[in-house]
Protein backbone atom coordinates (compact mmCIF):
# COMPACT_ATOMS: atom_id res chain seq x y z
CA UNK A 1 0.00 0.00 0.00
CA UNK A 2 2.57 2.53 0.57
CA UNK A 3 4.48 1.97 -2.23
CA UNK A 4 1.51 2.58 -4.58
CA UNK A 5 1.18 5.36 -2.86
CA UNK A 6 4.03 6.58 -3.24
CA UNK A 7 4.04 5.61 -7.06
CA UNK A 8 0.52 8.04 -7.56
CA UNK A 9 2.67 10.91 -5.52
CA UNK A 10 4.92 10.23 -8.07
CA UNK A 11 3.07 10.56 -11.14
CA UNK A 12 0.93 13.53 -10.04
CA UNK A 13 4.00 15.63 -9.93
CA UNK A 14 5.37 14.04 -13.07
CA UNK A 15 1.87 15.57 -14.25
CA UNK A 16 1.93 18.68 -12.85
CA UNK A 17 5.55 19.40 -14.08
CA UNK A 18 4.68 18.13 -17.18
CA UNK A 19 1.35 20.49 -17.31
CA UNK A 20 4.17 23.13 -16.32
CA UNK A 21 6.40 22.67 -18.79
CA UNK A 22 3.81 22.43 -21.85
CA UNK A 23 2.47 26.18 -20.61
CA UNK A 24 6.08 27.21 -20.38
CA UNK A 25 6.47 26.37 -24.22
CA UNK A 26 3.19 27.56 -25.19
CA UNK A 27 3.48 30.50 -24.18
CA UNK A 28 7.53 30.81 -25.75
CA UNK A 29 6.47 29.74 -29.12
CA UNK A 30 2.99 32.04 -28.87
CA UNK A 31 5.97 35.18 -28.66
CA UNK A 32 7.55 33.51 -32.26
CA UNK A 33 3.82 32.71 -33.66
CA UNK A 34 1.01 34.96 -33.09
CA UNK A 35 -2.72 34.41 -34.24
CA UNK A 36 -5.05 37.07 -33.20
CA UNK A 37 -8.49 36.94 -34.52
CA UNK A 38 -9.53 40.84 -36.08
CA UNK A 39 -14.31 40.28 -36.73
CA UNK A 40 -13.90 44.12 -37.77
CA UNK A 41 -15.16 44.92 -41.32
CA UNK A 42 -11.86 46.30 -42.62
CA UNK A 43 -9.71 44.95 -40.00
CA UNK A 44 -8.59 48.10 -39.29
CA UNK A 45 -7.30 46.13 -35.82
CA UNK A 46 -4.80 43.82 -37.82
CA UNK A 47 -1.68 44.64 -38.40
CA UNK A 48 -0.15 45.21 -42.19
CA UNK A 49 2.19 42.81 -43.53
CA UNK A 50 4.50 46.28 -43.56
CA UNK A 51 4.43 46.85 -39.80
CA UNK A 52 4.94 43.58 -38.94
CA UNK A 53 7.90 43.27 -41.06
CA UNK A 54 9.08 46.36 -38.92
CA UNK A 55 8.39 44.86 -36.24
CA UNK A 56 10.81 41.88 -36.98
CA UNK A 57 14.12 43.99 -38.13
CA UNK A 58 14.23 44.97 -34.66
CA UNK A 59 17.46 44.36 -32.93
CA UNK A 60 17.48 46.10 -29.52
CA UNK A 61 14.95 46.55 -27.06
CA UNK A 62 12.28 48.80 -27.36
CA UNK A 63 9.88 50.53 -24.86
CA UNK A 64 7.06 53.14 -25.15
CA UNK A 65 6.25 55.26 -22.35
CA UNK A 66 2.46 56.13 -22.54
CA UNK A 67 1.62 59.67 -20.83
CA UNK A 68 -2.37 59.76 -21.11
CA UNK A 69 -4.51 61.11 -18.47
CA UNK A 70 -7.51 58.55 -17.55
CA UNK A 71 -11.52 59.41 -17.13
CA UNK A 72 -11.78 61.84 -20.35
CA UNK A 73 -14.64 62.44 -22.44
CA UNK A 74 -15.86 62.64 -25.78
CA UNK A 75 -14.23 62.57 -28.15
CA UNK A 76 -11.01 60.96 -26.56
CA UNK A 77 -12.63 58.86 -24.20
CA UNK A 78 -11.47 55.94 -26.35
CA UNK A 79 -8.41 56.98 -27.49
CA UNK A 80 -6.12 55.83 -24.54
CA UNK A 81 -7.67 51.72 -24.92
CA UNK A 82 -7.16 52.16 -29.17
CA UNK A 83 -3.89 53.62 -28.59
CA UNK A 84 -3.36 50.80 -26.30
CA UNK A 85 -4.69 48.16 -28.28
CA UNK A 86 -2.11 49.17 -30.97
CA UNK A 87 0.95 49.22 -29.54
CA UNK A 88 -0.31 45.58 -27.74
CA UNK A 89 -0.60 44.41 -31.40
CA UNK A 90 3.05 45.94 -32.38
CA UNK A 91 4.59 43.82 -29.62
CA UNK A 92 3.00 40.60 -30.14
CA UNK A 93 4.85 40.78 -32.98
CA UNK A 94 8.25 42.31 -31.59
CA UNK A 95 9.47 38.66 -30.67
CA UNK A 96 9.42 40.26 -26.76
CA UNK A 97 11.54 43.43 -27.74
CA UNK A 98 8.80 45.66 -27.41
CA UNK A 99 7.59 46.68 -23.78
CA UNK A 100 4.51 49.03 -23.09
CA UNK A 101 4.22 51.09 -19.96
CA UNK A 102 1.10 53.52 -19.22
CA UNK A 103 1.52 56.38 -16.89
CA UNK A 104 -1.55 58.87 -15.73
CA UNK A 105 -0.05 61.88 -15.03
CA UNK A 106 -2.72 63.41 -12.71
CA UNK A 107 -1.55 64.90 -9.39
CA UNK A 108 2.05 62.86 -10.06
CA UNK A 109 4.75 65.20 -9.92
CA UNK A 110 7.60 62.74 -10.97
CA UNK A 111 5.51 61.18 -14.22
CA UNK A 112 4.72 65.21 -15.27
CA UNK A 113 8.19 65.77 -14.96
CA UNK A 114 9.64 62.81 -16.61
CA UNK A 115 6.84 63.60 -19.71
CA UNK A 116 7.93 67.16 -19.98
CA UNK A 117 12.16 65.78 -19.90
CA UNK A 118 10.47 63.25 -23.30
CA UNK A 119 9.37 66.38 -24.56
CA UNK A 120 5.12 65.78 -24.04
CA UNK A 121 3.59 68.44 -22.63
CA UNK A 122 0.10 69.07 -21.33
CA UNK A 123 -2.74 70.26 -23.85
CA UNK A 124 -5.91 71.95 -23.37
CA UNK A 125 -8.67 69.64 -22.94
CA UNK A 126 -12.22 71.37 -22.96
CA UNK A 127 -15.42 69.59 -22.22
CA UNK A 128 -18.99 70.76 -22.61
CA UNK A 129 -22.21 69.42 -22.43
CA UNK A 130 -25.75 70.36 -21.41
CA UNK A 131 -25.41 69.53 -17.84
CA UNK A 132 -21.72 69.89 -17.35
CA UNK A 133 -18.61 71.95 -18.52
CA UNK A 134 -14.72 70.90 -17.78
CA UNK A 135 -11.22 72.88 -19.09
CA UNK A 136 -8.30 71.03 -17.74
CA UNK A 137 -4.47 70.27 -18.83
CA UNK A 138 -4.63 66.83 -19.82
CA UNK A 139 -1.68 64.42 -21.27
CA UNK A 140 -2.12 62.34 -24.33
CA UNK A 141 1.25 61.57 -25.56
CA UNK A 142 4.20 58.51 -25.69
CA UNK A 143 8.06 58.25 -25.37
CA UNK A 144 9.63 55.52 -27.74
CA UNK A 145 12.95 54.62 -26.53
CA UNK A 146 15.57 52.48 -28.60
CA UNK A 147 18.85 51.80 -27.41
CA UNK A 148 20.71 55.23 -26.46
CA UNK A 149 17.67 57.15 -29.26
CA UNK A 150 14.13 58.74 -28.23
CA UNK A 151 11.30 60.07 -30.22
CA UNK A 152 8.63 61.37 -29.02
CA UNK A 153 4.80 61.56 -30.07
CA UNK A 154 3.93 64.70 -27.84
CA UNK A 155 -0.08 64.77 -28.98
CA UNK A 156 -2.01 61.33 -29.81
CA UNK A 157 -5.51 63.65 -30.24
CA UNK A 158 -5.85 61.53 -33.76
CA UNK A 159 -6.16 57.83 -33.52
CA UNK A 160 -7.20 56.89 -37.58
CA UNK A 161 -3.89 57.16 -38.68
CA UNK A 162 -2.32 55.42 -35.22
CA UNK A 163 -0.56 52.54 -36.84
CA UNK A 164 1.52 54.92 -39.25
CA UNK A 165 2.42 57.32 -36.81
CA UNK A 166 3.90 54.30 -34.46
CA UNK A 167 5.27 52.62 -37.56
CA UNK A 168 7.27 55.64 -39.17
CA UNK A 169 8.43 56.87 -35.72
CA UNK A 170 9.72 53.00 -34.93
CA UNK A 171 11.45 53.19 -38.46
CA UNK A 172 12.81 56.70 -38.12
CA UNK A 173 14.73 54.86 -34.90
CA UNK A 174 15.45 51.97 -36.57
CA UNK A 175 17.07 54.37 -39.48
CA UNK A 176 18.66 56.90 -37.52
CA UNK A 177 16.14 59.38 -38.42
CA UNK A 178 17.35 59.65 -41.56
CA UNK A 179 15.48 62.56 -43.30
CA UNK A 180 14.92 63.12 -46.70
CA UNK A 181 15.86 66.55 -48.79
CA UNK A 182 13.02 67.34 -51.02
CA UNK A 183 13.52 70.30 -53.51
CA UNK A 184 10.84 72.06 -55.31
CA UNK A 185 11.57 74.67 -57.78
CA UNK A 186 11.36 78.45 -57.29
CA UNK A 187 11.20 81.96 -59.56
CA UNK A 188 8.64 81.40 -61.51
CA UNK A 189 5.50 82.07 -58.96
CA UNK A 190 5.04 78.55 -57.71
CA UNK A 191 3.73 78.37 -54.42
CA UNK A 192 6.45 78.21 -51.92
CA UNK A 193 6.15 74.87 -49.36
CA UNK A 194 7.59 76.48 -47.16
CA UNK A 195 5.42 79.76 -46.37
CA UNK A 196 2.50 78.89 -48.23
CA UNK A 197 -0.88 78.86 -46.30
CA UNK A 198 -4.42 77.29 -46.33
CA UNK A 199 -4.27 73.59 -47.81
CA UNK A 200 -0.26 73.41 -48.63
CA UNK A 201 0.61 74.43 -45.36
CA UNK A 202 -1.33 71.45 -43.65
CA UNK A 203 0.61 69.33 -46.32
CA UNK A 204 4.11 71.01 -45.30
CA UNK A 205 3.45 70.08 -41.99
CA UNK A 206 3.09 65.91 -42.80
CA UNK A 207 6.41 66.63 -45.16
CA UNK A 208 8.38 67.72 -42.86
CA UNK A 209 8.12 65.28 -40.17
CA UNK A 210 10.34 63.16 -41.65
CA UNK A 211 11.93 65.16 -44.66
CA UNK A 212 13.83 68.23 -45.02
CA UNK A 213 12.12 70.51 -47.92
CA UNK A 214 14.29 72.79 -49.88
CA UNK A 215 13.48 75.64 -52.14
CA UNK A 216 15.98 75.31 -55.72
CA UNK A 217 16.69 78.24 -58.07
CA UNK A 218 18.07 76.97 -61.39
CA UNK A 219 19.20 79.48 -64.36
CA UNK A 220 23.01 79.87 -63.44
CA UNK A 221 26.04 78.32 -63.26
CA UNK A 222 25.04 75.22 -60.68
CA UNK A 223 22.62 72.64 -61.68
CA UNK A 224 20.53 70.82 -59.66
CA UNK A 225 22.42 69.59 -56.18
CA UNK A 226 22.89 65.82 -56.43
CA UNK A 227 22.37 65.37 -52.64
CA UNK A 228 18.53 65.68 -52.88
CA UNK A 229 16.26 62.92 -53.13
CA UNK A 230 14.16 64.02 -55.64
CA UNK A 231 12.46 67.77 -57.06
CA UNK A 232 8.86 69.29 -57.32
CA UNK A 233 7.48 71.00 -60.25
CA UNK A 234 4.70 72.44 -58.98
CA UNK A 235 2.83 75.10 -60.86
CA UNK A 236 5.34 77.93 -62.85
CA UNK A 237 3.10 80.96 -63.95
CA UNK A 238 5.60 81.67 -66.44
CA UNK A 239 8.11 80.12 -68.88
CA UNK A 240 10.99 77.70 -67.34
CA UNK A 241 13.60 78.87 -69.81
CA UNK A 242 15.82 76.39 -71.73
CA UNK A 243 19.12 76.91 -69.40
CA UNK A 244 16.91 75.71 -66.69
CA UNK A 245 15.09 72.97 -68.27
CA UNK A 246 18.74 71.64 -69.25
CA UNK A 247 19.59 71.38 -65.51
CA UNK A 248 16.31 69.75 -64.72
CA UNK A 249 17.20 67.31 -67.67
CA UNK A 250 20.51 66.64 -66.53
CA UNK A 251 19.59 65.82 -62.71
CA UNK A 252 17.29 63.26 -64.62
CA UNK A 253 20.22 61.62 -66.45
CA UNK A 254 21.83 61.45 -62.99
CA UNK A 255 19.94 59.44 -61.39
CA UNK A 256 17.59 62.22 -59.66
CA UNK A 257 13.54 62.10 -59.26
CA UNK A 258 11.04 64.51 -61.10
CA UNK A 259 7.90 64.68 -59.93
CA UNK A 260 6.11 67.95 -62.56
CA UNK A 261 2.37 69.11 -61.31
CA UNK A 262 1.42 71.73 -63.86
CA UNK A 263 -1.52 73.66 -65.04
CA UNK A 264 -2.13 75.38 -68.19
CA UNK A 265 -4.68 77.26 -67.21
CA UNK A 266 -4.76 79.71 -63.51
CA UNK A 267 -8.62 80.18 -62.54
CA UNK A 268 -9.45 83.53 -60.99
CA UNK A 269 -12.00 83.49 -58.00
CA UNK A 270 -13.18 87.24 -58.21
CA UNK A 271 -13.62 87.43 -62.42
CA UNK A 272 -14.71 83.42 -62.67
CA UNK A 273 -12.08 83.38 -65.53
CA UNK A 274 -9.53 81.06 -66.31
CA UNK A 275 -6.16 82.62 -67.44
CA UNK A 276 -4.00 80.16 -70.12
CA UNK A 277 -0.05 79.75 -68.67
CA UNK A 278 2.33 78.97 -70.36
CA UNK A 279 5.31 76.99 -68.04
CA UNK A 280 7.50 76.05 -71.55
CA UNK A 281 7.87 72.37 -70.54
CA UNK A 282 5.65 70.44 -73.18
CA UNK A 283 8.64 69.37 -75.60
CA UNK A 284 10.99 68.34 -72.66
CA UNK A 285 7.88 66.17 -71.05
CA UNK A 286 6.92 65.10 -74.41
CA UNK A 287 10.86 63.63 -74.69
CA UNK A 288 10.66 61.75 -71.77
CA UNK A 289 7.41 59.63 -72.79
CA UNK A 290 4.63 62.38 -71.48
CA UNK A 291 2.55 64.60 -73.72
CA UNK A 292 0.38 67.30 -71.67
CA UNK A 293 -2.71 68.35 -73.55
CA UNK A 294 -4.07 72.34 -73.59
CA UNK A 295 -7.28 71.55 -72.31
CA UNK A 296 -9.72 71.54 -69.10
CA UNK A 297 -11.59 67.71 -68.15
CA UNK A 298 -14.99 68.38 -66.53
CA UNK A 299 -17.17 65.76 -65.36
CA UNK A 300 -20.56 66.79 -64.53
CA UNK A 301 -21.65 63.76 -62.16
CA UNK A 302 -18.41 63.34 -59.71
CA UNK A 303 -17.29 66.60 -58.75
CA UNK A 304 -15.72 68.73 -55.54
CA UNK A 305 -16.93 72.02 -54.83
CA UNK A 306 -15.34 75.22 -55.53
CA UNK A 307 -16.45 78.73 -53.43
CA UNK A 308 -17.74 81.17 -55.85
CA UNK A 309 -19.42 84.66 -55.11
CA UNK A 310 -23.23 83.92 -54.52
CA UNK A 311 -25.62 86.99 -54.78
CA UNK A 312 -28.36 86.58 -52.29
CA UNK A 313 -30.59 89.87 -52.58
CA UNK A 314 -28.42 93.24 -52.03
CA UNK A 315 -25.52 91.26 -50.99
CA UNK A 316 -22.68 88.54 -52.84
CA UNK A 317 -20.91 85.89 -50.41
CA UNK A 318 -19.02 83.10 -51.46
CA UNK A 319 -20.91 79.59 -51.09
CA UNK A 320 -19.48 76.40 -51.85
CA UNK A 321 -21.24 74.93 -55.26
CA UNK A 322 -20.18 71.37 -57.27
CA UNK A 323 -18.63 72.38 -60.21
CA UNK A 324 -17.84 70.23 -63.37
CA UNK A 325 -14.32 71.57 -63.28
CA UNK A 326 -12.90 70.01 -60.24
CA UNK A 327 -13.16 66.36 -61.27
CA UNK A 328 -13.17 63.15 -58.69
CA UNK A 329 -12.07 59.89 -60.03
CA UNK A 330 -12.29 56.34 -58.17
CA UNK A 331 -10.43 55.13 -61.68
CA UNK A 332 -7.04 54.38 -59.49
CA UNK A 333 -3.98 52.16 -60.29
CA UNK A 334 -4.47 49.12 -58.39
CA UNK A 335 -0.92 48.03 -59.40
CA UNK A 336 0.59 51.35 -58.50
CA UNK A 337 1.82 51.63 -54.54
CA UNK A 338 1.15 55.23 -55.23
CA UNK A 339 -2.63 54.76 -55.13
CA UNK A 340 -3.61 51.33 -54.90
CA UNK A 341 -5.62 51.57 -51.64
CA UNK A 342 -6.45 55.40 -52.54
CA UNK A 343 -10.56 55.31 -52.41
CA UNK A 344 -10.96 58.40 -54.19
CA UNK A 345 -8.83 61.90 -55.75
CA UNK A 346 -9.48 65.23 -56.21
CA UNK A 347 -8.43 67.20 -59.38
CA UNK A 348 -9.24 70.49 -59.73
CA UNK A 349 -8.21 72.30 -63.27
CA UNK A 350 -6.84 69.68 -64.65
CA UNK A 351 -5.02 69.40 -67.87
CA UNK A 352 -5.34 65.57 -69.58
CA UNK A 353 -2.15 63.53 -70.19
CA UNK A 354 -1.28 60.88 -72.19
CA UNK A 355 1.56 58.54 -72.78
CA UNK A 356 3.93 58.89 -75.91
CA UNK A 357 2.79 55.65 -78.29
CA UNK A 358 5.16 53.88 -78.62
CA UNK A 359 7.37 54.51 -75.47
CA UNK A 360 11.65 53.65 -76.32
CA UNK A 361 11.81 50.31 -75.42
CA UNK A 362 13.95 51.63 -71.91
CA UNK A 363 11.25 53.02 -70.59
CA UNK A 364 7.85 51.75 -68.90
CA UNK A 365 4.78 54.25 -68.28
CA UNK A 366 2.01 53.53 -66.29
CA UNK A 367 -1.37 55.42 -65.80
CA UNK A 368 -1.79 56.54 -61.50
CA UNK A 369 -4.79 57.99 -62.31
CA UNK A 370 -8.05 58.74 -65.00
CA UNK A 371 -10.94 60.66 -65.05
CA UNK A 372 -14.59 58.92 -64.35
CA UNK A 373 -16.62 57.07 -67.58
CA UNK A 374 -19.01 60.64 -67.18
CA UNK A 375 -16.11 62.88 -67.42
CA UNK A 376 -15.01 64.95 -70.71
CA UNK A 377 -12.42 67.76 -72.25
CA UNK A 378 -12.57 70.86 -73.83
CA UNK A 379 -9.93 73.48 -75.15
CA UNK A 380 -12.19 76.57 -75.13
CA UNK A 381 -12.91 76.86 -71.33
CA UNK A 382 -12.89 80.80 -71.05
CA UNK A 383 -15.19 80.72 -67.93
CA UNK A 384 -15.35 79.15 -64.86
CA UNK A 385 -18.44 80.31 -63.81
CA UNK A 386 -20.45 77.24 -62.74
CA UNK A 387 -23.87 78.34 -64.54
CA UNK A 388 -21.96 78.77 -67.87
CA UNK A 389 -20.91 74.83 -67.69
CA UNK A 390 -23.95 73.27 -67.15
CA UNK A 391 -24.43 72.00 -70.47
CA UNK A 392 -21.71 70.33 -72.86
CA UNK A 393 -19.90 73.21 -74.93
CA UNK A 394 -19.62 72.83 -78.90
CA UNK A 395 -16.21 71.63 -78.88
CA UNK A 396 -16.33 69.20 -76.02
CA UNK A 397 -15.44 65.49 -76.10
CA UNK A 398 -16.72 62.45 -74.06
CA UNK A 399 -13.68 60.87 -73.24
CA UNK A 400 -12.15 59.22 -69.99
CA UNK A 401 -8.91 61.36 -69.57
CA UNK A 402 -5.31 60.48 -68.39
CA UNK A 403 -4.58 62.69 -65.04
CA UNK A 404 -1.65 61.56 -63.60
CA UNK A 405 1.01 59.26 -65.20
CA UNK A 406 4.68 57.90 -64.47
CA UNK A 407 7.87 57.14 -66.37
CA UNK A 408 10.52 54.45 -65.28
CA UNK A 409 13.60 53.51 -66.77
CA UNK A 410 16.83 54.90 -68.88
CA UNK A 411 16.02 58.51 -70.27
CA UNK A 412 17.57 59.76 -73.30
CA UNK A 413 18.70 63.51 -72.41
CA UNK A 414 16.64 65.82 -74.47
CA UNK A 415 19.30 68.03 -75.12
CA UNK A 416 21.65 65.06 -76.43
CA UNK A 417 22.47 66.15 -79.57
CA UNK A 418 21.78 70.07 -79.17
CA UNK A 419 24.20 72.92 -77.71
CA UNK A 420 24.61 73.36 -74.10
CA UNK A 421 21.71 76.16 -73.69
CA UNK A 422 23.70 79.27 -72.51
CA UNK A 423 26.74 77.36 -71.69
CA UNK A 424 28.88 78.01 -68.62
CA UNK A 425 32.63 77.64 -68.22
CA UNK A 426 31.61 75.28 -65.28
CA UNK A 427 29.36 72.86 -67.64
CA UNK A 428 31.01 70.16 -68.36
CA UNK A 429 30.07 67.78 -71.03
CA UNK A 430 26.13 66.81 -71.18
CA UNK A 431 24.82 62.64 -69.61
CA UNK A 432 23.56 61.58 -72.78
CA UNK A 433 21.18 58.65 -70.89
CA UNK A 434 20.64 58.89 -67.19
CA UNK A 435 20.72 55.21 -64.72
CA UNK A 436 17.55 53.78 -63.96
CA UNK A 437 14.85 56.53 -62.49
CA UNK A 438 11.41 57.51 -62.19
CA UNK A 439 9.34 60.48 -63.65
CA UNK A 440 5.67 61.57 -62.40
CA UNK A 441 3.33 64.11 -63.99
CA UNK A 442 0.23 65.54 -63.01
CA UNK A 443 -2.52 67.64 -65.13
CA UNK A 444 -3.09 69.89 -62.15
CA UNK A 445 -0.87 72.30 -59.51
CA UNK A 446 -3.71 72.49 -57.34
CA UNK A 447 -3.90 68.80 -56.87
CA UNK A 448 -1.27 68.36 -54.28
CA UNK A 449 -3.41 70.42 -51.44
CA UNK A 450 -6.15 68.30 -51.85
CA UNK A 451 -4.42 64.90 -52.36
CA UNK A 452 -2.10 65.15 -49.44
CA UNK A 453 -2.31 61.02 -48.25
CA UNK A 454 -0.91 60.41 -52.39
CA UNK A 455 2.17 63.43 -52.14
CA UNK A 456 3.09 61.66 -49.23
CA UNK A 457 2.83 58.49 -50.80
CA UNK A 458 4.45 59.21 -54.42
CA UNK A 459 7.75 60.85 -52.83
CA UNK A 460 7.94 57.79 -50.80
CA UNK A 461 7.71 55.61 -54.35
CA UNK A 462 10.07 58.39 -55.81
CA UNK A 463 12.80 58.35 -53.43
CA UNK A 464 11.91 54.43 -53.48
CA UNK A 465 11.22 53.88 -49.48
CA UNK A 466 7.66 52.21 -49.71
CA UNK A 467 7.71 50.43 -46.47
CA UNK A 468 5.13 53.08 -45.19
CA UNK A 469 3.13 53.59 -48.17
CA UNK A 470 0.77 50.63 -46.94
CA UNK A 471 0.24 51.95 -43.65
CA UNK A 472 -0.26 55.21 -45.03
CA UNK A 473 -3.31 54.41 -46.65
CA UNK A 474 -5.02 52.83 -43.74
CA UNK A 475 -6.94 54.45 -41.89
CA UNK A 476 -9.02 53.33 -38.29
CA UNK A 477 -12.35 55.05 -37.83
CA UNK A 478 -13.98 54.78 -34.50
CA UNK A 479 -17.56 54.81 -34.09
CA UNK A 480 -19.02 57.66 -32.61
CA UNK A 481 -22.37 57.25 -30.48
CA UNK A 482 -25.25 59.43 -31.93
CA UNK A 483 -25.95 62.93 -30.33
CA UNK A 484 -29.07 62.51 -28.01
CA UNK A 485 -32.03 64.97 -28.41
CA UNK A 486 -33.22 67.38 -25.45
CA UNK A 487 -36.23 65.21 -24.98
CA UNK A 488 -34.25 61.88 -25.31
CA UNK A 489 -32.13 63.20 -22.69
CA UNK A 490 -34.72 64.20 -20.18
CA UNK A 491 -36.55 60.96 -20.74
CA UNK A 492 -33.56 59.19 -19.56
CA UNK A 493 -33.06 61.49 -16.16
CA UNK A 494 -36.58 60.27 -15.71
CA UNK A 495 -36.14 56.97 -16.28
CA UNK A 496 -32.70 56.66 -13.87
CA UNK A 497 -33.99 58.29 -10.96
CA UNK A 498 -37.60 56.40 -11.00
CA UNK A 499 -36.75 53.34 -12.30
CA UNK A 500 -34.31 52.03 -9.74
CA UNK A 501 -37.35 52.53 -7.35
CA UNK A 502 -40.03 50.91 -9.45
CA UNK A 503 -37.82 48.19 -9.87
CA UNK A 504 -38.00 48.02 -5.90
CA UNK A 505 -41.47 48.20 -6.07
CA UNK A 506 -42.37 45.67 -8.52
CA UNK A 507 -40.06 43.46 -6.36
CA UNK A 508 -41.89 43.34 -3.38
CA UNK A 509 -44.90 43.40 -4.65
CA UNK A 510 -44.46 39.66 -6.45
CA UNK A 511 -42.66 38.95 -3.25
CA UNK A 512 -45.95 40.02 -1.04
CA UNK A 513 -47.77 37.68 -3.79
CA UNK A 514 -45.60 34.50 -3.41
CA UNK A 515 -45.53 34.89 0.51
CA UNK A 516 -49.40 34.64 0.63
CA UNK A 517 -49.42 32.06 -2.45
CA UNK A 518 -47.13 29.95 -0.16
CA UNK A 519 -47.87 30.51 3.77
CA UNK A 520 -50.75 28.54 5.39
CA UNK A 521 -52.77 31.19 7.58
CA UNK A 522 -53.23 29.93 11.12
CA UNK A 523 -57.36 28.99 11.66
Amino acid sequence: MTDLRRNLRANSWIQMGAVLAMVVCINILSTRHVTRLDLTEDRIHTLSQASKALMLRLEKPLTVRVFFTGGLEAPYNNHEQVVLDKLEEFAAWSRGKMEVELTDPTGDDEARQQALRFGIAPIQYQFRSQTRSELRQVYMGAALLYGDQHLTLPALTQVNTIEYELARSIKRLMDGNEVRRIGYLTGHGEPDLLTAKGPVEALRAQLTQSMELVPVRLGGAEGVDTSLDSLLIIGPQSPVSQREQYQLDQYLMEGGTLAFFLSNFQPDLQSLRSRPLDHGLEDLLGHHGVQLNRDLVLDRTQNGKLPVPVRRGQFVMRAAVNHPLIPTTTNLSRSSLAVKDLDMMTLPFASSLSLVDPLPPELQGEVLARSSEHASRSRLVDRIDPSTLRNPRPDEEEAVSDLIVAVRGEFGSFFAHGEIPDRREQDGPPIRESTPTRLVVGGSTHFIANNQTFVLNLLDWLVEDTALIDIRSKTMQVSALDPLEPAQVRNLKIANLLGPAFLVFLLGGGRLLYRRRTVELPR
